[in-house]
């Protein structure tokens, strides 16, 4: 699966990154240096890269606070030209509109989605990877909630962050909330910013319209580049998401018919079958090693109607069962 992974984050966030590390006094470890040496000034950072710094900085730094201390480092200005384009907003929803288009700018580590209720507004992130990912959702989080206080001015605060992760001792719950000086709410459905819909109105302090007028074309032209990718990634990557949809569900994602998706696949020497079995192999071998989950809950995560077709399934990708998988990998 890593090898049609061709999504990746922007040079501009990586060192966002170790520029958090060195303004917290916290060593950069030498694979971010060379990491970070190793990519020209007009590249992007491969995923399979950012990955690897993920994993040196939960090696180097094993704060369960890391995440939070990083993202509140960071600032909009070291988000490049997707940073620029979101404090120039009018408005926090409108600067909020944009962050659901232009993200992909800055990482395709993740998606974010709007979920409007009654009574609040809540800023959702998706993390696309498992490896890491509470570190990498919380740094986001964190990142977006610090920049929006900056970019709406004090004395905002959001109504509190969901976290998506069971609740820590409470001495830890205590200092997640005297870094973000936010209500935080662990065990959560989604890891989201939850607004109050007034705050949506609030107008930003570096509103301008003509700078973002300005900056809107090339924002456009970097997204259009960007996901001008095959049929068969973009398959890859929604399944990647959400490893139990069908062929119908990703066919109406990518607002085409299933039959139209077919079609489009084989001209590209692919099949989803062939796509899906890739997929939904990778997380379930995955699981299984670091046991994760049971049978019957990889079974569900990946849209079988029982264990007995997961088995069969299993049997086919690696010719064992996944109990004899799981001993064949845990008594290495």
């Amino acid at each position: 699966m890593k090898a049609a992974d061709c999504r990746s984050v922007t040079l501009s966030y990586t060192r966002a990154i170790t520029a958090a590390l060195n303004s917290l006094e916290l060593e950069i470890p030498s694979v971010a240096k060379e990491i970070l040496s190793g990519i020209d000034e007009n590249q992007r950072v491969p995923m399979g890269l950012q990955e690897q710094l993920w994993l040196a900085l939960a090696e180097a730094h094993p704060d369960p606070l890391l995440g939070v201390k990083l993202g509140t480092a960071m600032h909009s200005s070291q988000m490049g030209l997707v940073g620029y384009l979101l404090m120039t907003q009018k408005t926090l929803g409108a600067a909020i509109d944009q962050l659901l288009i232009y993200h992909p700018l800055v990482g395709e580590g993740g998606r974010f989605e709007l979920r409007r209720g009654a009574h609040h507004a809540d800023l959702c992130y998706l993390p696309n990877y498992l490896r890491c990912a509470q570190l990498r959702v919380e740094t986001v989080l964190s990142a977006c909630l610090s920049q929006t206080c900056s970019m709406t001015g004090a004395p905002f605060h959001a109504q509190a962050l969901l976290l998506a992760y069971p609740a820590p001792s409470l001495a830890i719950q205590q200092r997640y909330q005297q870094l973000l000086n936010t209500p935080v709410q662990f065990n959560a459905p989604v890891s989201a910013i939850r607004f109050r819909p007034q705050d949506l109105d609030i107008p930003l302090v570096a509103a301008d319209h003509q700078v973002m007028a300005r900056l809107k074309p090339e924002a456009d032209a970097l997204l259009r580049a960007l996901t001008n990718k095959s049929l068969q990634l973009q398959v890859a990557h929604l399944l990647q998401q959400e490893p139990q949809l069908t062929r119908e569900q990703v066919a109406s994602q990518l607002c085409i018919s299933p039959r139209h998706l077919g079609r489009k696949l084989q001209e590209e020497n692919a099949s989803f079958r062939a796509i899906q079995d890739e997929v939904r192999s990778h997380y379930a071998r995955q699981w299984l090693r670091r046991g994760d989950k049971n049978n019957a809950e990889i079974a569900a995560a990946l849209g079988y109607c029982d264990e007995s077709a997961f088995g069969k399934a299993f049997r086919r990708w690696t010719g064992l069962s996944p109990k004899a998988y799981k001993r064949a990998e845990t008594s290495d």
